[in-house]
């Protein structure tokens, strides 16, 4: 039901001359390991691109010569350590108004230094706040370090000129048990939702969100079936961020 969903929203875009766009990020990247190769292997294929948020904190030489050897791997800022500076009456956030915002400030740029030495002129300057979480007043002054693009998870954008929000999410993080991947139906209904919005809002590009590394097999084979359709135009973080759809 949920595939005649989506195909339903396809066959709307094309009576509208038009074809849906799909841009793709994907989160917490670290280390060369069986996920990402997955994950590179599954999108290299496809011939699409990722943004791929990596740890400062974390990321190590391996990751930055396994994205080095594949053209459609664009490494970005996640953030400094992925640490929660929230209260537990909060949502988790590494990057909100907890602290002062030097120090915050501080914290990118030292994390945009640290992957500039390990991915060189490839590292893109673009932020991906961890938890899609960071201080309302923060964009306004990411050009100071160097920062000029950042994406949370929304469809509405606060400055549509340096921001361009996924909307489609693989993983289910409420799921019972844990973290699960959602099932293709799911998942296919969302994006099917995703595009609705998207249509009714100027067109813009629809963003997908993963997570390599917690993916399990209902997520590899959701994302498989996403692929399956050929009417998708996959594009770039960076024509999405040209596209100012809803704001």
């Amino acid at each position: 039901m949920s595939r005649r969903k989506l195909e339903t929203e396809l066959q709307t875009w094309r009576a509208a001359g038009k074809q849906p766009q799909v841009w793709w990020r994907d989160d917490d990247a670290v280390s060369l390991t069986p996920q990402l190769k997955q994950l590179t292997h599954l999108t290299g294929e496809a011939g699409i691109e990722v943004l791929l948020a990596v740890i400062p904190a974390h990321a190590d030489q391996a990751l930055a010569d396994h994205v080095g050897q594949y053209g459609n791997l664009k490494p970005c800022v996640h953030g400094w350590s992925h640490t929660n500076h929230a209260p537990a009456s909060e949502k988790k956030c590494e990057l909100g108004a907890h602290r002062a915002m030097d120090i915050v400030l501080s914290e990118i740029a030292r994390g945009s230094q640290r992957l500039a030495g390990l991915f060189g002129p490839g590292l893109a300057p673009v932020l991906v706040p961890p938890w899609n979480r960071m201080r309302d007043d923060l964009a306004p002054r990411l050009a100071e370090i160097g920062i000029t693009a950042f994406s949370t998870f929304a469809h509405k954008r606060q400055y549509p000129e340096m921001q361009a929000n996924t909307h489609v999410d693989v993983m289910d993080w409420k799921a019972p048990g844990g973290a699960a991947g959602k099932a293709s139906d799911r998942l296919q209904n969302e994006l099917a939702a995703a595009l609705a919005v998207s249509r009714a809002n100027g067109f813009y590009p629809v963003g997908l969100l993963t997570h390599h590394l917690v993916h399990d097999e209902v997520a590899w084979s959701s994302l498989s079936a996403v692929l399956a359709h050929t009417d998708l135009n996959w594009v770039s973080f960076d024509y999405a961020l040209e596209q100012h759809g809803f704001t």
